[in-house]
């Protein structure tokens, strides 16, 4: 869950700050809806709909609040993994054409939670987006990882939206004594420079915690004292467009 992990710190962040936020759930997975308190049984209309309803603005329809505080959502479910193999012509664009609604400029965040998996899913949040943020851990395929989705965003850039931009890469589960995370953290900053992020996320039982209770970190105080400043410095490099 390292992409939702940041996607819901993000948003906590976002929420303790008073930041208007709309986070769109693009994993069939759903696990930023659950995490969100959302029960998707309960919405009306999911990340499934508005992508197969294939019309412009509808992702108005889809918009639900959350239980946290400023933070609203598109909820997923698994029925969302039908789209990812929707060979029709154009489908990667389903989502931008979507969220092309004055809805939306109610709105000073969107925040789009992805699957780890490049496909057709992953594909549309990339041409609705303005800018990406990468999450990775420190692993024996990292680097590659991280390759590949920078060549992705490269490719999307090139042929469906010269808008796009990337914003950085961000370091989750970090354990605090590991010579093979050092080392990896390491090859990651020699390759990436300013692109790779700091503070990094720590790997902290807490945010497994705050996850399975449907509550922001920024809720568990001292407890989370560390996550929450790292969230905070994160959110406001996004909010400052990446600097």
């Amino acid at each position: 869950m390292g992409k939702t992990t940041v996607a819901l710190g993000l948003a906590s962040a976002a929420s303790a700050a008073g930041i208007s936020t709309l986070l769109i759930d693009l994993d069939p997975q759903g696990n930023a809806t659950s995490c969100l308190g959302v029960d998707p049984a309960d919405l009306e209309f999911t990340a499934n709909d508005v992508l197969h309803a294939d019309a412009k603005g509808v992702a108005a329809d889809a918009i639900a609040p959350s239980k946290w505080d400023h933070i609203s959502l598109i909820g997923s479910d698994l029925s969302l993994a039908e789209r990812d193999g929707d060979q029709a012509l154009g489908s990667e664009h389903r989502l931008r054409k979507a969220l092309d609604t004055d809805v939306l400029g109610s709105f000073e965040l969107v925040l789009i939670d992805c699957q780890p998996s490049v496909g057709k899913l992953v594909s549309n949040a990339l041409i609705a987006s303005d800018s990406v943020l990468i999450v990775t851990e420190p692993s024996v395929s990292a680097s590659q990882g991280v390759a590949n989705v920078m060549h992705t965003v490269d490719t999307v850039k090139e042929l469906f939206n010269p808008a796009l931009e990337l914003l950085g890469v961000i370091l989750n589960r970090v354990p605090p004594r590991s010579r093979e995370a050092e080392f990896r953290t390491e090859e990651l900053s020699s390759a990436l420079g300013e692109r790779l992020w700091s503070p990094h996320i720590p790997l902290r039982t807490v945010i497994a915690e705050a996850q399975g209770a449907r509550e922001p970190i920024h809720a568990y105080g001292n407890r989370a004292a560390d996550l929450i400043s790292i969230f905070d410095v994160h959110l406001a490099r996004i909010m400052n467009g990446g600097k």
